[in-house]
């Protein structure tokens, strides 16, 4: 039999490379085609163009968020010419129709939640789901949702693995790139101005920003006087995460999972413009693991230079949070994500049921182990 597993979630990496990541395991489990639901936004088309991993279109692209989550029909005629086994949530609204539509047809609905705060999509459609994947520890949780929910972890590509840090110069990765992180960049560049010369040339820097502040911040990070590399895309990530000491950036729930997969501390600078502060709730969790540092908003530029000369200073603290951090790590989470998975659709299969649970008792061993 081959499924048909239909992705849908939000268009930022945020949500389109975990979904990636579950969809790789999928089809080395051989557990059927991953069918991503495209709204025709630019980072999509970089995702899911891999032979085994099919696109269709949303019927409702472009008519604005509210009219996508309420176009219930179209979504359930997609489902039926799709011949769609299960549908899998990855987060934000795009979801809510196919969700609603699963259940209408009583295909099963799996979601998975980034962060430690739980977004709204994914609340109104907890009550229809088969199965909810979270993160992290939510910060609460109702009676309903703790019957479903399984903490495997935020799924991550292969190439986000444990490995140790380099030796060599002290290099810090800084990624400014990203919508809503102009202050990020702004803020550093404040606070580099406050360490003081003699340990400027202990360190190195990639700062991965937009194409447009790329001049830009290459002139004010030399006249600084600092050793920097401005880019404005990365392809190898993981690689340059690998590389470096320490990552300066935004706290989304998939940025967290790839510095704990790794093993890196991050220095956090949690999105201020999110109603449910999921992000200063992520931060907090890996930093209350030892892993990481939150940057307060009203911390002055003299306060953070003095926290980030400290740091220069401390390449043997960086070592201990890089551990913390391996520590928090689920690199396996894709894989464990895409077998339970699979385990509640066989138990729906007639004479699937025994090798489901014995797959289960694997899965939950290793958890328990990890």
């Amino acid at each position: 039999m081959n499924r048909r597993i239909l992705f849908v979630g939000g268009h930022t990496g945020g949500h389109l490379f975990p979904a990636e990541a579950i969809a790789r395991a999928l089809i080395d489990l051989g557990g059927g085609t991953p069918v991503y639901l495209d709204h025709g936004r630019p980072l999509e088309a970089k995702v899911f163009n891999d032979s085994g991993m099919e696109k269709v279109p949303a019927p409702w692209a472009g008519r604005g968020r509210l009219r996508g989550a309420l176009s219930i029909p179209a979504a359930i005629s997609l489902l039926r010419e799709q011949q769609i086994s299960a549908v899998v949530g990855m987060g934000a609204f795009p979801i809510v129709a196919p969700g609603l539509a699963a259940a209408r047809l009583r295909i099963p609905l799996f979601l998975h939640e980034q962060n430690r705060v739980m977004g709204r999509a994914n609340r109104w459609l907890t009550p229809f789901a088969a199965k909810v994947f979270l993160s992290f520890p939510l910060t609460k949780a109702s009676r309903r949702l703790r019957s479903k929910m399984a903490i495997l972890g935020c799924p991550v590509r292969e190439e986000f693995q444990p490995h140790e840090p380099a030796q060599g110069p002290q290099r810090w990765l800084i990624l400014g790139g990203s919508q809503g992180a102009e202050e990020v960049n702004r803020r550093m560049l404040d606070a580099a101005s406050q360490i003081s010369q003699s340990v400027k040339g202990r360190l190195e820097i990639i700062h991965q920003v937009g194409e447009r502040e790329v001049d830009e911040l290459q002139d004010s990070w030399s006249q600084l006087g600092f050793r920097v590399k401005v880019l404005t895309f990365i392809d190898e990530i993981a690689e340059k995460i690998a590389e470096s000491h320490l990552v300066v950036s935004r706290s989304g729930g998939s940025t967290i999972a790839e510095l704990m997969a790794v093993g890196r501390p991050g220095l956090l600078f949690p999105y201020p413009g999110h109603k449910d502060d999921h992000q200063l709730e992520n931060a907090r969790y890996f930093s209350g693991g030892g892993a990481g540092i939150v940057v307060n908003p009203q911390e002055t530029a003299q306060e953070l230079g003095q926290k980030l000369e400290e740091l220069i200073e401390s390449p043997t603290r960086l070592a201990e949070m890089a551990q913390r951090a391996q520590q928090l790590g689920r690199p396996r989470a894709a894989r464990s994500i895409a077998e339970m998975l699979l385990i509640h659709l066989e138990a729906r299969q007639p004479g699937r049921f025994s090798e489901a649970v014995t797959r289960g008792e694997a899965i939950h061993h290793r958890v328990e182990a990890s």
